[in-house]
């Protein structure tokens, strides 16, 4: 090991409890898959991964200001503990990429805080529903939920240059509204002055084993109507059944956002995102089962995009498996996954089905 990484982690070690007294919590998860996976006019490929990124480090902090007053912020980096930034790695320049960080203040009236987020679009149901995201079985860029990396689009991706208020939950309801007065984010395309004040909102409402949602996004582009986002979802969690489903609608959807070509190979095993200008509507539903320390679960989802000057087209996505919990923090997982895609889509270019077998490992820390 090199003397001068061993240093920093003997130091890290000796501060870290310390720290811990002081306001500061060390965080983090590591995750690794084996997958095999095939898709129309390719070879089967087997890898070995982190391909959704779940793994992570982190820091928070917090410091009581009196008065009811709470100064809190936090910090998180993206990994690959399977390629770990080797050179020429698929996921190189990944490890280490900033996550979530900002800083803040809160009280009896909510919080707010300035830096980079989740979209309350993204945790709003969606990523925090779906037993896999993060891993080769996850809906999102599947067929199931709406992709988007960069900007503000999606269920994908941070939001960049924002100020983000939560309020305090009264009955039952909580919302949280984020905006960016002065959006240049990489991928966001803008339109001027009217690039100004993209936002991301969402009302969540929780009561006994029920959890509804509601959530918009507006992203102004560069030419053309601005991109859109809406969704409805509930949850219901009773004995050791869980069931949830949601409903996007997106309305004038901009590729060039997403960064993605539909039905192709891409980060996270898959990239079938709506067309640039197009419409969509996406469904996904997901059931739970637990015995003991297993979960058992299925997952369908269905994306139908509108198409102005070409054929419609569609995705049909669902996955099944088993996640295996030894404790609270960690946890084994295998399962299927299978997205199939119509011919008509105009921008696949002929690479529209995709079958995933995946088992991987997660330890939370």
């Amino acid at each position: 090991m090199d003397k001068k990484l061993l240093a920093l982690a003997v130091s890290a070690a000796m501060v870290v409890p310390a720290a811990a007294t002081a306001g500061v919590k060390l965080y983090g998860k590591a995750q690794v898959e084996y997958n095999i996976e095939d898709r129309d006019g390719q070879d089967s490929v087997q890898s070995v991964d982190d391909d959704g990124v779940r793994s992570r480090l982190g820091v928070k902090f917090s410091e009581k200001l009196g008065g009811g007053l709470t100064a809190f912020g936090k910090f998180e980096w993206a990994m690959d503990p399977a390629d770990a930034g080797s050179s020429g790695a698929p996921n190189d320049g990944q490890n280490f990429r900033a996550r979530d960080a900002y800083v803040g203040l809160k009280s009896s009236w909510g919080s707010l805080a300035a830096g980079s987020f989740h979209a309350p679009y993204k945790t709003a149901g969606g990523v925090k529903w779906d037993p896999w995201t993060a891993t080769h079985l996850q809906a999102r860029r599947a067929g199931g939920m709406s992709g988007g990396s960069g900007g503000i689009s999606g269920t994908n991706g941070f939001i960049r240059n924002a100020i983000y208020y939560t309020s305090p939950k009264v009955n039952g309801f909580k919302v949280q509204f984020a905006i960016m007065p002065d959006e240049t984010n990489s991928g966001a395309n803008n339109d001027g002055d009217d690039g100004d004040n993209d936002y991301s909102m969402a009302v969540q409402y929780k009561n006994g084993p029920w959890h509804a949602i509601f959530a918009h996004n507006r992203n102004n582009v560069a030419s053309g109507d601005d991109e859109t986002l809406s969704k409805v979802g509930l949850r219901y969690k009773s004995g050791p059944w869980t069931v949830a489903g949601q409903y996007e609608v997106i309305d004038d959807a901009d590729t060039a956002d997403g960064s993605r070509t539909l039905g192709t190979s891409s980060s996270q095993g898959n990239g079938y995102q709506v067309c640039q200008g197009c419409d969509a509507d996406i469904m996904w539903l997901n059931g739970q089962y637990r015995v003991g320390n297993n979960i058992f679960t299925l997952s369908w989802g269905e994306t139908d995009v509108d198409v102005a000057s070409a054929s419609d087209y569609d995705f049909t996505y669902w996955a099944a498996g088993i996640i295996h919990k030894f404790s609270k923090k960690t946890r084994i997982f295998a399962g299927y996954t299978e997205t199939d895609g119509d011919s008509n889509d105009p921008e696949v270019g002929g690479q529209v089905d995709r079958d995933a077998w995946t088992v991987g490992i997660r330890q939370d820390f």
